[in-house]
């Protein structure tokens, strides 16, 4: 099949429906996680999902790590990796405990720093979601940190459920001594700033002519922050062409467009729902039947 025919097929396809909610990641998460949760919707919509709450994600993503080990023949590596929903560093993280030796996780986030004061105090509050240049890490609520409470509860589900059950009432929970310094003895965490974003990006690109994205940028920005001497792997997480006005305009250097680019002329086709799960479930069940 030629690229174009690829185009046209993909355009004209019937059974793909793509949403829009007035919200923004974290509503969409919240409504995605509530109808899991609802096993009979679930079941009859033989529901899946290809973000990190599923667990295949998180297992495919653990073999970065191991690879970049065995790559760079090392002893021992810290890895520092750009995250929002927790999910490719706790693949780094379960990856640690199957054997591999990792020294320490580094956890980078924007200016929507919930797991760096978590890491840091053991406060875990949400606050309003900012608008920032590595918009996949502008959330709030980390979903794959309630998997990692689990370890640090010495596996008491309840315990777990309790906290989640806090969240949901007070908007917030606190972590105790012994599972914050649980976390704090695999982790580090740093908060980059969309502006030490730019300058990164900036510094990266004359002193080595290589171009990163902004997700990138914060994960090599909070390496720099930490005071550590092991070996560190950064984690490059998306092609700076998909981020090119802000790119282009950081570095002054027009970017050369990938292959991928051919998809971008392509009409944009999506429905805009309300942040309502009653009514995206009455959506979903009327383009199943």
């Amino acid at each position: 099949m030629t690229s174009e025919n690829y185009c046209h097929s993909k355009k004209e396809s019937k059974n793909i429906f793509n949403i829009a909610v007035k919200g923004n990641f974290d509503d969409c998460q919240k409504i995605v996680k509530e109808m899991f949760n609802e096993s009979e919707f679930r079941e009859k919509i033989n529901m899946s999902g290809v973000n990190s709450i599923n667990w295949a994600r998180i297992i495919f993503q653990i073999v970065y790590y191991f690879y970049a080990f065995f790559k760079l023949s090392k002893t021992q590596l810290n890895f520092s990796v750009p995250t929002g929903n927790f999910g490719d560093v706790y693949a780094g993280y379960i990856a640690q405990k199957m054997g591999l030796p990792i020294n320490k996780l580094i956890v980078s986030t924007n200016e929507n720093d919930i797991l760096q004061r978590v890491i840091n105090t053991g406060e875990y509050e949400p606050k309003t979601v900012k608008n920032s240049i590595s918009p996949s890490m502008d959330i709030q609520v980390a979903s794959n940190f309630e998997r990692l409470l689990f370890d640090a509860l010495d596996s008491k589900d309840q315990e777990v459920s309790l906290l989640m059950q806090e969240l949901k009432k007070k908007g917030s929970f606190k972590l105790n001594k012994k599972a914050l310094t649980y976390i704090k003895s695999k982790f580090y965490a740093e908060k980059v700033t969309d502006e030490e974003t730019r300058e990164t990006i900036r510094a990266v690109y004359k002193k080595y002519n290589f171009i990163i994205d902004p997700h990138t940028a914060t994960a090599v920005k909070a390496f720099e922050n930490i005071d550590e001497k092991i070996d560190t792997v950064i984690l490059a997480t998306a092609h700076p062409y998909k981020f090119v006005e802000t790119i282009e305009e950081i570095i002054n250097v027009k970017l050369d467009s990938p292959i991928q680019t051919m998809f971008l002329g392509l009409k944009e086709k999506y429905d805009i729902l309300d942040n309502d799960i009653d009514v995206i479930k009455k959506y979903i069940e009327s383009k199943i039947k």
